[in-house]
This record gives C-alpha cells, sequence and structure tokens, in this order.
C-alpha cells in the first residue's frame, strides 16, 4: 500500500476520533452531533461551490449512501437502546471491515492478500475485545441489542460500498464528498425542524462543537472518500476503524479516563493489524 495513502486513512481516523471526543465530553451528545453534522453543510457547501456537483452517474449513489446511512442511525439507536455505547459501538464497527471484505470480492474484484486479510482480522478482533470487555464489566447488551447491531453493522457496511462506488463513479473527491455531507446537513436540520427544535438555537448553543468538529469532520470524511478511490475498500475501512485507537488514547490522556489490561490487549491487536494492512502489497 502506497505511503501517502495509509498516511490519509491513518489522518481520516484520527480526525474521526478527535471530533467525537469532542462530542462525547459535551453534556448534551446527541445534540451536539446533530449540530457538527448541520454545521459541516457550510464548509462542504463552500467546497460544492467551487468543486460542483458531481457526475449524473454517481447521484443513484449519493442518495442511496444518504438512504442507508439514516437507516443504519435509526438502528444504532435502537442497539443504544437495548445496552450500553460501549458494548454497541465497537462491535458495530468491528463488523464493518469484515463484512466489506467479503462483499468487495464480487462487487469490485477486491481480493486482499493473505496479509491484508489478517490485517482486517486483528482490526476487528481488537474492536470486538473492547466490546467483550464492556459486556463483560457492564453486563447490559440484550440479544435483541446484538441482533440491532448486526443490522447496523450490515447497512453500514453497505453504505461503505454505495460511497465507494459513487466516489469512484465521480471521480473527485471533494465533489462527492461534499455533496454528501450537504445532503446530510439538510436531512438533519429537517428531522430536528420536524421533532419541534429550533434548529438556529441549536447551533448556537452548540456553537464551539459545530463549529469546530464541522472542520475536522469535513477534512476527515474528504480523506476517507479520496482514499476508497485509492485502495481496496476493506482496507481502508479497517484502518478507518482504528480511530477507535486514537479515541482510547484521548480516553487516556486527556479526559483521564482508566484505560484496563484487556483494552490494552485490544490496542496491541489494532495496531497489529495496521502493521499487516501497511505491508500487505509490500511481499
Amino acid at each position: 500500500m502506497e505511503p501517502i495513502v495509509f498516511a490519509a486513512m491513518l489522518a481520516s481516523a484520527a480526525l474521526h476520533a478527535s471530533w467525537n471526543a469532542w462530542v462525547k465530553s459535551s453534556p448534551a451528545s446527541p445534540e451536539a452531533l446533530a449540530a457538527v453534522v448541520i454545521a459541516s453543510g457550510v464548509p462542504q457547501g463552500l467546497l460544492l461551490l467551487m468543486a460542483g456537483f458531481p457526475a449524473p452517474a454517481a447521484w443513484p449513489w449519493v442518495l442511496l449512501t444518504i438512504g442507508l446511512s439514516v437507516s443504519a442511525l435509526l438502528l444504532l439507536g435502537s442497539a443504544y437502546r437495548e445496552g450500553d455505547f460501549a458494548v454497541a459501538y465497537p462491535l458495530i464497527r468491528g463488523l464493518i471491515p469484515v463484512v466489506l471484505a467479503l462483499a468487495a470480492v464480487p462487487l469490485f474484484g477486491e481480493r486482499p492478500t493473505v496479509m491484508g486479510s489478517m490485517g482486517v482480522a486483528c482490526v476487528s478482533g481488537g474492536l470486538a475485545l473492547i466490546a467483550w470487555e464492556s459486556t463483560r464489566r457492564t453486563r447490559t447488551m440484550t440479544l435483541r441489542g446484538l441482533g440491532f447491531a448486526a443490522l447496523a453493522a450490515g447497512i453500514t457496511a453497505l453504505s461503505v460500498l454505495t460511497d465507494t462506488k459513487g466516489a469512484r463513479i465521480a471521480g473527485d473527491p471533494i465533489s462527492y464528498a461534499a455533496t454528501i455531507s450537504v445532503l446530510n446537513a439538510v436531512v438533519m436540520a429537517a428531522v430536528y425542524r420536524v421533532r419541534g427544535n429550533n434548529v438556529s438555537a441549536l447551533l448556537v448553543r452548540h456553537r464551539q462543537v459545530a463549529a469546530g468538529g464541522a472542520l475536522i469532520a469535513t477534512v476527515s470524511y474528504i480523506l476517507f472518500i479520496w482514499s476508497l478511490m485509492q485502495a481496496p475498500v476493506a482496507m481502508v475501512s479497517a484502518v478507518r476503524e482504528t480511530s477507535m485507537l486514537f479515541s482510547l488514547g484521548i480516553a487516556a490522556l486527556v479526559l483521564r479516563e482508566r484505560i484496563g489490561s484487556w483494552r490494552w490487549a485490544a490496542v496491541t491487536m489494532m495496531f497489529a493489524g495496521l502493521l499487516l494492512i501497511r505491508y500487505s502489497q509490500a511481499l
């Protein structure tokens, strides 16, 4: 794998973890998350004005991606109601690279090397270990929750596949990413408005995370889309999911949260996965 592509994937993961940690630190995380999504429409809208809309052939994939994303969010909410976020989130993220590795063979003809497959397995295994450790500690995930988590992972993986197809057809990562982000912002604002919320007041209440998080999320998503155009989808997704590594680092160093031995074992597994993916095409 080319060093510049691997670096872009890591940068996307680090930025993704940063704005999510910022959102998590807010007393009203769901509102802060919505504020970031809505506010991201501003910088992405400016980029869209400069880059223009993607090619017409990419639009079915744009619309399909947005539909799948909304469905995945609804399933995420159901999974979170059945169990802790600390269990559901790493479980969902860990399943995604595995689903993508299997689906990318018939859809894109991408057959990862043995080393690359081992790397994906290590990253997913590390995330699964975090989910297991959280379940062991909290014992709050139901069988229904596991089902919702599996469905959310499957649909999220499908949205990554449609992202990949759309971006490769569009041929322009900025145009494609900006279009997706602007439409997501419009949909999120509409949902909050229908629920009786004042969107302007929401953005004002969370103005710091909305402004800073939107800029960080914008760069992260563009790097992710660009990487999908350069490397096998399963490899890109696996490296993106190592945002959990950066999240754990932020939790330990910034938020001063305790990281147990099982999570350090998970970190080791994911780091090994990164090395395997990085050098999977070197031999």
